[in-house]
This record gives structure tokens, sequence and C-alpha cells, in this order.
């Protein structure tokens, strides 16, 4: 379990950079007034066990199917889709981070926190916020994915890859615990470092998710013949 754990830790620790797992528990802990502390560890209860769940899911799905993918990923009409598919991902990558620019007033926490982590907050509220932030941010989430994916290609028994799996989604979301715990403690402390850590979120939350697209498209393009194909054309040039 050990090299297991050794491979999906890092994961774990790019998926605390996620909007659901940090941006939007700063964005509530910067509330000037009314914040509910409660609600505020009940989203991040809820988060983590969100993915948990669409983990095991997902664990399911493969381990049933694995042999059937495989032998269709190792045909030539697989190759060509899992590099065409890594080829768009680095595309869209590029476009996303380079090029797309944000449009006048839009943003992704476009519910208010006062319906959620405020006074007049209810945990249907809370519920329906968290699951809609799992559901949103689940696409982009690729070192979840693949560290779903590491768990699937092991030979561990299935309740140790669930094991593994939760403590995931523990990690995702501890330096957002400890933020909060931090902001219970003292909110003058924690005030600055929350603005700071806010700001740099919005304006590197595009580039961050960039990245993350780019570095999925590489890992399926470098699975496939022409990732060969391009490297030995630079290494003949």
């Amino acid at each position: 379990m050990g090299d297991v754990l050794g491979q999906v830790l890092p994961l774990a620790l790019l998926d605390t950079l996620g909007v659901s797992t940090i941006a939007v528990p700063v964005w509530f802990l910067l509330m000037p007034s009314g914040l509910r502390f409660d609600r505020v560890f009940g989203y991040l209860a809820l988060v983590p066990l969100g993915y948990l769940l669409i983990g095991l899911v997902l664990l399911s799905t493969l381990a049933a199917v694995r042999e059937d993918l495989g032998s269709a990923l190792d045909s030539p009409a697989g190759d060509t889709a899992t590099g065409v598919a890594g080829g768009a991902l680095l595309l869209f990558a590029a476009w996303y981070g380079l090029l797309r620019r944000e449009r006048p007033g839009s943003g992704r926490l476009a519910l208010r926190r006062e319906q959620t982590v405020g006074r007049s907050s209810t945990v249907k509220g809370l519920v329906g916020f968290a699951a809609l932030a799992v559901v949103l941010e689940a696409a982009t989430m690729f070192p979840y994915v693949a560290a779903v994916g590491i768990l699937a290609d092991s030979v561990l028994p299935w309740p140790s890859r669930a094991a593994v799996l939760a403590v995931h989604c523990l990690v995702m979301v501890a330096p957002a615990v400890l933020l909060t715990l931090a902001r219970l403690a003292s909110e003058r402390a924690v005030h600055r470092p929350l603005r700071r850590i806010d700001d740099w979120l919005r304006d590197n939350a595009r580039e961050n998710t960039a990245w993350l697209i780019a570095l999925a498209g590489f890992v399926l393009l470098s699975h496939s013949t022409a990732y060969d194909r391009i490297t030995g054309l630079l290494s003949s040039g």
C-alpha cells in the first residue's frame, strides 16, 4: 500500500488547489460578519464525501470494464483516439490559459455566501451548494481521476483501495480545514493571509486549470504512437 500511497498523495496535494477544496472555503472565511462555522465545517465534510462517492463509482466501473477497455485502447483505432484526445486537450489548455478572456462580471462563485454559510443559511442550501461545487469541478479534477486510475490498476484489495481513496479526499480539504480552524481562533490574525490567498486564487485560477488540462493531455498523448512519432521527428531534426 505504501507504493500506491506514494503515487496518490502528490496528486491529492494538487487537488488541494481546486475551486471546491480551497477557493470556495477561503471565500466563505472572508465573509465580514454572520459566518456560521458549523456550515463551513459541514461543507468541508460534504465535499470529500462527494468526491469519495464519485471515486468509488469510478473504481467499480473501471474494474468491470478494465479488460475490454484495455483491448480497445491497444487497438489502432484506440491508439488514434488516445493521441487525438491528448492533442485536443493540449490545444484546449493553450486556448483556455493564454487566449481566453473572462467576461466582465462572470465568476464561478455565483451563489451568495449568506445563503450557504450565513445567518440565514439552511442545511438544504449547504448540501445543494456543496453538491453543485463537486459536480461542476469533477470534470476538471484530473489529478483525482489519475489517482482513481492508479488505484484501479493496483493489486490492492477493494477495502484498501477505498481507504487510500478516502485518504486522498481528506488531504484535498486539509488546508481548508486548517484555515477554518485558524479563522475560528483569530479572525484578525488570518484575515490578511486569507485575502492574499483569495487574490492569488482569483488571479491564477484560469492558468492553474489550464496546466491541469495540459497535464492530462500530455499523459494521454504520451501513451500513443503519435507521441513516439513526434519525439522521433524532434530528435532527428
